[in-house]
């Protein structure tokens, strides 16, 4: 998977948000969803995203591994995210 093209993501002071430039639309995001997001424009795999997110946020690898796909799931819903999962 992959971030759309025409999606921009963005720290801006303390908050993190995404654009679509396709549909004019501000996403603002967690800290957690922003970290997803980076990882996938990075090309990261789901793998070693759910790893990330093990690692910094959640501590079971199994629940990473749930949560990210919910997220992604809402992405795609959003059409902020283009691919295979």
């Amino acid at each position: 998977m992959k971030i759309k093209k025409g999606v921009v993501i963005q720290k801006m002071g303390d908050t993190f948000v995404a654009y679509d430039n396709a549909t004019s639309t501000l996403h603002e995001l967690n800290e957690v969803a922003y970290d997803i997001l980076l990882a996938l424009e990075k090309g990261k795999s789901k793998g070693k995203i759910a790893n990330l997110l093990s690692s910094k946020y959640l501590g079971s690898q199994r629940k990473a591994e749930k949560d990210l796909n919910e997220f992604l799931k809402e992405l795609k819903t959003k059409n902020l995210i283009e691919g295979r999962k």
